[in-house]
């Protein structure tokens, strides 16, 4: 099933069952809510509309217009008409109308344990509703804005008789019955209970779904006013009230921070796999270049051990070949080379120059050899 990012799905009380919306589209109708659930995607976000059935609804007037005083009287009320503890009752309320010093309201209310077995389907799914609202207020919102109409519509085995002033739930009674006989036979105590109750007793109109067109001659008998058919009701995504309960909002958090360490935990695993694997890579690479290192080596050895002996006759004969001793070692050749002791060199001083670098006289060979060649002469 192919979804956007933005989709909502919704589960909405039909007289059938239970329908499956993609936003206003209606997909499937199943005869339970948990074959409905099941065809949603997994991870979809949806919200559920509730039947009104297992719900405490009134109509109060209360002596506060601040939002947090009537919620205080509210909860007062609650803990008072129902048999059971602050934390186990779920809430909400609307304002229709606002005094100097007083605020009628439309409140709705519900034991967790009446909600059980919606609780039950959604822990064995894994899997919990962002937001649910009564179903009224889904029909609420489709009826006329700035009129009071009555509005008798179908919910699974049960039909639904609503007061609706300007798009918001006023007075709601359930019928545990789906004909028209015994719409017939309790419509006209429940005109009477409205009124006592507070409730408008005149309409602009009334709305009738398909599934209640069996009620049609018992209103146009009792009522003066046009009677129009309820075109297909669809999911309101803007609806203020919420019935969600604490703990499933604590469950629902709960499996969205698991999911969330579930991801991280993948991520981390990502990551670390990709550092063992480029690791591993880096590892061959280097294995792969030591290999051809080794090759290079052992092909360039010969060359290595020739130019290794190179060096160290090179290193051999450097003292003597050092520039430094060439004077003193050619003299010390010549020395040798001399026919006998008789025959010497000499030097004549001739400025600051010397022989071997040093202060003193120039030797001269011929100075030397004079006067040997002048001896050998008279000699002869």
């Amino acid at each position: 099933m192919k979804r956007s990012a933005n989709t909502i799905y919704f589960l909405t009380p039909q007289a059938e069952g239970w329908a499956v919306w993609t936003g206003i589209q209606r997909m499937h109708i199943m005869p339970t809510l948990e074959e409905a659930a099941a065809l949603i995607p997994a991870g979809a976000p949806f919200q559920l509309a509730l039947p009104c059935s297992p719900l405490i609804m009134e109509r109060l007037r209360l002596p506060a217009t601040e939002r947090s005083e009537l919620e205080g009287m509210i909860h007062l009320q609650w803990e008072k008409a129902l048999p059971f503890l602050p934390e186990e009752i779920t809430g909400n309320f609307l304002i229709l109308e606002t005094g100097e010093d007083y605020s009628i309201i439309w409140s709705v209310a519900a034991a967790l344990p009446s909600l059980e077995e919606y609780g039950a389907c959604w822990r064995k799914m894994r899997r919990w509703p962002k937001r649910m609202a009564p179903y009224v207020c889904h029909v609420a919102a489709k009826c006329p804005a700035r009129e009071t109409v009555l509005v008798v519509y179908a919910e699974p085995a049960h039909w639904v008789v609503a007061v609706i002033e300007d798009r918001q739930p006023s007075w709601v009674h359930v019928i545990a019955s789906m004909d028209g006989p015994r719409f017939a036979a309790e419509f006209a105590s429940l005109q009477l209970t409205a009124n006592l109750e507070g409730a408008p007793g005149s309409y602009s109109r009334v709305l009738l779904t398909a599934e209640t067109a069996a009620c049609e001659d018992t209103l146009r008998a009792a009522l003066d006013v046009p009677i129009e058919r309820l075109s297909l009701i669809t999911p309101a995504p803007d609806l203020t009230i919420d019935l969600l309960p604490t703990g499933w909002q604590a469950e629902l958090q709960q499996r969205h921070s698991g999911r969330q360490r579930r991801h991280q935990l993948v991520l981390v695993g990502a990551v670390y796999l990709a550092v063992l694997v480029a690791a591993g890579v880096d590892l061959a690479l280097l294995q792969h270049q030591t290999t051809q290192l080794d090759t290079q080596l052992k092909v360039m050895r010969p060359s290595l051990a020739a130019m290794e002996a190179r060096q160290n006759l090179s290193n051999a004969l450097a003292p003597a070949i050092d520039p430094h001793h060439y004077a003193i070692e050619m003299l010390y050749l010549l020395q040798r080379c001399l026919p006998s002791d008789k025959v010497q060199f000499a030097g004549m001083a001739r400025g600051r120059g010397s022989a071997f670098g040093q202060p003193g006289h120039r030797l001269s060979r011929q100075a030397q050899a004079r006067p040997g060649l002048e001896q050998q002469s008279n000699q002869r």
